[in-house]
Formats: structure tokens, C-alpha cells, sequence
């Protein structure tokens, strides 16, 4: 067993039940390229969108998983501490957020990388490496199974059946069809500001060598 593999066995994977902006994340995100999340005007305290959970190696974060299904496919980012970067934390967190998406039951994990992503080429290659594939509007998407895939990990956060959206994820979610509806397919409107919660921190940061988010 390599040293990668003995890390990557002994992470947490834990939800974090009321995402907010916090020590460990100015941590964590602080080694992303600037201009990849819009981190600059977070508050300490200030409550965070979507679904959100942290990698932990001897109870130190090392790393998050974010992910939102307004859409009924899931978009997820992640990101690694710079120390933890080359040990399988990345592909760790990548497979725990595919697994919370196949336990909702829907179709597919999707990534932005963004045309001003200073390592775009790099990202895509290996989001692609793990079965990405680019669709006609330049989003990397996974298919994943749906169904209970986490069995062979009982017991962790992500691997009973999935829960029934609450009345105000219901709500977000018809709220957000009903505008797309609206706008039509021709990507105008409103120039894709609206495009749910979290929209600003879409396409994780990923260096293929290192597992480098």
C-alpha cells in the first residue's frame, strides 16, 4: 500500500450541517489560484449555499466537497490544503461527492471550469482521467449510478438512501425550472447570474500531478 493510499484511508468524510465561512476554509481555500472561488468578500460567520462537507485526517480539515442539485444533476466543487496536496485527498473527496449524488438518485456530477481558469488544461485532464466527459456547453459531467453505492463504507455520512427534498429545497428548485423555462435555450436572459445558489464557486481547482485542488 502506497503512502497516498494510507492517507486516503484514513479520512473522514463528515457533512457539515450549518456550512459557514470559518478559519479552516480561509485555510483551505487559501491556496487556490485568486480569481477561481470569489473568497475575497466572505465573512467570518456568514452562512454558505448548498451542501457541504469536510475531508478530515486526524481531525484536521484537509479538505471540502460542495454540492447543489437545484438542477436535479448535481454541481460540485472541492478544494485541498496546499500540505495535504499530492495524497489522494482530491480523488477522496471527488468519489464521497459522487456517492452523495448517486444516493439522491440523480444522473450526474457536473464541474465548471471556467475560460480564465489559470490551469484550465490541467483541471479538464483530470476531471477527464476519472470519467468526465465536456458537454456542448463546455461543462464536465460524470454520469453515476444511482442507488445505495456507499454500502461498502456502512455507516458513513452519505451511504444510507436518500432523503426526500425539504419544502424549501422543493421550492428553490421549481423556482429555478420556472425561470429556465422562462429564458428559453438561447443562454440569454440574464447573462446566467441566476443560476442558484452557489453559481459563484462553481468549477473546482484541480492539479492533475498532485491531486491538487
Amino acid at each position: 500500500m502506497t503512502a497516498t493510499d494510507v492517507q486516503a484511508a484514513r479520512l473522514q468524510w463528515v457533512r457539515d450541517g450549518d456550512p459557514r465561512w470559518d478559519a479552516d476554509r480561509e485555510r483551505v481555500f487559501a491556496g487556490v489560484p485568486e480569481g477561481v472561488f470569489r473568497t475575497e468578500a466572505r465573512r467570518p460567520g456568514e452562512r454558505l449555499p448548498g451542501d457541504w462537507w469536510r475531508a478530515e485526517d486526524a481531525g484536521r480539515v484537509v479538505g471540502y466537497g460542495w454540492l447543489d442539485d437545484v438542477w436535479g444533476d448535481a454541481e460540485i466543487l472541492l478544494a485541498v490544503e496546499d500540505g495535504a496536496r499530492g495524497r489522494g485527498v482530491g480523488a477522496f473527496v471527488l468519489a464521497r461527492l459522487e456517492e452523495e449524488a448517486a444516493a439522491r438518485g440523480l444522473n450526474y456530477v457536473v464541474n465548471v471550469v471556467r475560460d480564465t481558469h489559470p490551469d484550465r488544461d490541467r483541471v479538464t485532464a483530470w476531471f477527464r482521467a476519472r470519467g468526465f466527459a465536456a458537454d456542448d456547453e463546455g461543462r464536465l459531467r460524470k454520469r453515476v449510478a444511482p442507488g445505495d453505492t456507499g454500502q461498502r463504507q456502512e455507516g458513513r455520512p452519505g451511504t444510507g438512501r436518500a432523503q426526500p427534498p425539504d419544502g424549501d429545497r422543493r421550492a428553490r428548485y421549481d423556482a429555478e425550472r420556472a425561470r429556465a423555462a422562462a429564458r428559453g435555450h438561447d443562454g440569454a436572459g440574464d447573462g446566467g447570474s441566476d443560476r442558484g445558489p452557489g453559481a459563484e464557486e462553481a468549477g473546482g481547482y484541480v492539479d492533475p500531478e498532485h491531486h491538487r485542488y
